[in-house]
């Protein structure tokens, strides 16, 4: 559920996944660096537009699963380019086809996904409020995440020093599409119900919003940078009038 306690985590950690994997694009390239400076900028303004500003339940959470959902083809788009460069050069266009293929896989799995009929509908809708249904959280003592990613590094780890890099980076490539493609499938019933949502929200007079917006608005008019941006606003609708 989104509340005022997580809205900050979900989208602190967004901008995190996009300043981290952003860097791990083609550096090598000309004007890279600007271009990713101007991306985390930029992201960085949309960020706090939806921690403290964004009411709209359907852009928030469409906005947290597109950046998760990229991150990894973009990772695995980047090392396939950088792979096949070795072979056909920098910038020769059989290297730029092979790097935008994972990219183009998840892509047209997303399409499939999203497109297909819906067969559950995830989320509660009170009037204009909307809220996540709650699943059931499997006993935390049968695993532990935090134990299976780093046995999962280190044998990853092992294993790229063992088949060498190339090998290696093929490998990375088809375990980040892979898993990008699971965690579509795993959410297909979320990006199908947001898609309703979309669909529903354009015959309402008012977009959907949180189902706990007034918590989130009372915390907003606590955080210094919320009651900014309420000031900022309000001018400009005294302007505009």
């Amino acid at each position: 559920m989104i509340d005022a306690k997580n809205i900050k985590k979900h989208i602190f950690l967004t901008f995190f996944v996009v300043a981290f994997f952003g860097a791990f694009g083609p550096f090598d390239l000309e004007y890279f660096w600007w271009c990713y400076l101007f991306v985390v900028v930029f992201y960085f303004g949309f960020s706090l537009y939806l921690i403290y500003c964004c009411e709209r339940f359907v852009v928030f959470l469409s906005t947290v699963f597109i950046t998760g959902l990229v991150a990894l083809p973009f990772i695995s788009g980047n090392l396939a380019y950088l792979i096949a460069s070795d072979f056909f050069g920098k910038g020769d266009f059989r290297s730029v086809a092979i790097g935008i293929a994972p990219i183009t896989i998840v892509f047209l799995t997303f399409l499939v996904i999203f497109y297909s009929k819906a067969s559950f509908f995830p989320f509660e809708c009170v009037g204009n409020r909307v809220a996540a249904r709650p699943k059931k959280v499997a006993n935390a003592k049968s695993y532990n995440l935090g134990l299976i990613s780093g046995v999962s590094t280190l044998t990853g780890s092992m294993f790229l020093k063992s088949v060498g890099a190339d090998t290696g980076g093929i490998v990375a490539i088809m375990i980040c599409t892979g898993g990008c493609v699971f965690m579509l499938f795993y959410l297909r019933h979320s990006i199908r119900g947001l898609r309703t949502l979309r669909i529903r929200e354009r015959k309402m007079p008012t977009p959907y919003t949180f189902m706990q917006i007034d918590e989130i608005r009372e915390a907003r008019s606590r955080w210094w940078l919320g009651r900014l941006f309420k000031w900022m606003g309000s001018l400009r609708q005294s302007t505009g009038s």
